[in-house]
Order: structure tokens, then sequence, then C-alpha cells
């Protein structure tokens, strides 16, 4: 299948070219030949005119696939001399295709060197038109060739972060649970539950480009909920999400985008005599407030971390958004406080 998509781009690549090029042929052609259309009143002197510019094109032609080799390989010298054999050849051609059938009448034998130079300069100009052309329609393509494939390595870049995040994230709910189990294992089947609605949300969502807002609010409340279970009171914890239940339905987000920040702030806070985690989410003019602050876990309680899913998330924010969030994170002496700033985008229904 892959082939077969390959396949039929590089197919249709080859066709966008080849209809450019004969639409730069044409309009050269009339451009070339605009002064000489009042004599162009038959056939022949039409045939005259399509092979004057034919040799020019030839010669321009040459230059553009094998000559300006040369250039691109940096052999200066070398391009240099082979040009000029080239525009000479062109010209030499020229100016007898035009001296003993093109417009013989026009050439006085006093001024043949004025008559060859000029030749000479026609085909420099050709020369140089064609390959204006030429580099120009080798710049789109590359660009269009970069835009692509930069768009490829972003899909493979999110991709590639999803696959990361997942386990990561799945690994500390399974250690959660764990704990659960060897210290109240009345609690555990609840939180099985539980677990499993999120999965089943990881599973159906995570590979999605977006979701509803409603199940990613969804999805972290379960999470704060589970969390809160596991802890119990020894911590503070609180969920404060401002905005309009009708609201929800209307905008949609990246999946799993918000749960790092969460996850981060319950794993690094645990401490023995002011543990919190406050989270705060809001809607404002079409953008999504996300303020997580948390207590600073004691040093005989902290648990190493690799910055893994945080690198990730940044990068995923930087495919995702470009300039358009904002991030912060700030370190006080009992918190530590991140806020991210993403815009929304409203579902269409149509």
């Amino acid at each position: 299948m892959k082939y077969e998509t390959d396949l039929k781009t590089e197919i249709i690549t080859t066709s966008k070219m080849w209809y450019q090029e004969i639409v730069i042929f044409w309009a050269m052609f009339v451009l070339t030949m605009l002064h000489e259309w009042i004599f162009i009143n038959s056939l022949e002197n039409f045939l005259k005119g399509f092979v004057f510019f034919l040799i020019l094109y030839v010669q321009a032609q040459v230059h553009r696939f094998f000559i300006f080799n040369f250039y691109l390989e940096k052999k200066y010298i070398t391009y240099f001399f082979s040009s000029l054999a080239v525009i000479l050849i062109g010209s030499a051609v020229l100016f007898t295709a035009n001296l003993l059938w093109i417009r013989p009448e026009f050439f006085d034998a006093d001024e043949l060197l004025f008559s060859f130079l000029y030749h000479f300069v026609i085909c420099i100009i050709s020369t140089v038109t064609i390959m204006a052309l030429s580099l120009m329609q080798r710049y789109a393509v590359e660009l269009q060739r970069r835009n692509r494939d930069q768009l490829l390595l972003n899909e493979m870049n999110l991709k590639f972060l999803h696959t990361q995040l997942n386990p990561h994230f799945f690994f500390n709910m399974l250690n959660n649970l764990y704990g659960v189990s060897l210290t109240e294992p009345e609690r555990t089947p609840a939180l099985i539950v539980k677990l499993s609605e999120m999965m089943r949300y990881q599973i159906e969502n995570g590979n999605v480009a977006r979701v509803s807002l409603a199940y990613e609010i969804e999805f972290i409340r379960n999470y704060t909920d589970m969390e809160r279970e596991r802890i119990g009171k020894r911590s503070d914890i609180q969920f404060n999400f401002s905005a309009f239940a009708e609201d929800l339905s209307l905008y949609s987000i990246p999946p799993l985008l918000l749960i790092t920040l969460v996850e981060n702030s319950f794993k690094h806070s645990q401490n023995n005599s002011n543990w919190f985690v406050y989270i705060d989410i809001a809607l404002t003019d079409d953008r999504l407030h996300l303020k997580i602050e948390n207590s600073l876990a004691d040093k005989n309680l902290q648990k190493p971390s690799t910055k893994v899913g945080l690198n990730n998330l940044k990068q995923r924010l930087s495919y995702l958004y470009g300039d358009r969030f904002s991030f912060h994170e700030n370190r006080s002496e009992s918190s530590y406080t991140t806020m991210l700033d993403v815009p929304l985008e409203k579902i269409s229904y149509e």
C-alpha cells in the first residue's frame, strides 16, 4: 500500500513537472516572438520563428541539465568555459540558420561580426531566463518537499511522544494501585474500575488528533479522584474548574495533553507536614488556562525524576501550537507552580 501511494505521488509530481515545462516553453516562445508576430503571416514564417526559438531553447536547456552541474559541484572554471562553449555553439547554429534560411535579408556582409555578437547576446539572455525559471521551480519544489517532510517528521514525533507518554503514565498508575492494594485492599476493586475507564479513554482517544474538552477534563477529574482515594486525608487536594458545562462541548483539545503536569504534581509533592496539590483550570476567550501548585517533597521522600514526561510535553506543545502557547514553572521555598496556557479549537458540527 505504501509503495502504491509513493508511486502515485511520484507520477503526479512528474506530471506536474511536465505540465510546467510545457507552459514555460510556450510562454517563452510567445514572449520571444512577440516582436515578430507581424511577420508570422504564413505557415513557413511560423516554422521559421519556431526554429529560431527552438535553437535558443535547446542550447539553454543543455546549459540547464548538463553544464550547470559543474557549478553545483563547485567546478567554477570548468563551468565558465563549458558555458562559454555551449553559448558559442548555440550562437553559431542560430547565426547560420538565420543567415541561410530564417532571415537572410537582414544580414549585411560588412556587419557579420556584429550580427554574430547579436546572436551571442540573445543566447546569453535565453540561458539566463531559462536558468532563472528553473531555479525558481527548483526552489518551489524543494520548499514543498521540505514542508511535506516536516509535516511527516512532526507526525512521527507526535506518535513517538505518545508511545513514551502512555507507558510512563500507566507505570505510575500501576505503582499507585499496588500501594493501595497493600494498605487498603478493600478499595482496590473500585480503583481498578476507574483505572479501566481511564485506560479505555487512552486506548480510544490516545491516537486521534483531538478530543472533546469534556472528555479530557473528565479524564483529569478521574485521575485526581484516584489520587484522592489513594492518599486519603494525608494531603489537601483541590480540583477547580471554572467554566459552564455547556462550554465543554464546544471545544476540542489534543488528548492526554494535561495529564503529565497533573501527574507530576502528585508524584513530587509528598511530605509529612503540609502536603497539598491545587489544580485550577479555566476557560477564557477560547483559551484554556491550567495552574497547578503543589508542595515540595521532603528530602527522604523525593522520587528520582528523568523529566521524560515533562520534556515530551514541551516538545509536543511546540509541535502542536508553535509560539501560540505559554508554559511557565516557578519554584519557591515551599511550593512548585506550573502554568500552561493553550488555544482551544471549536468543534465543527457541519
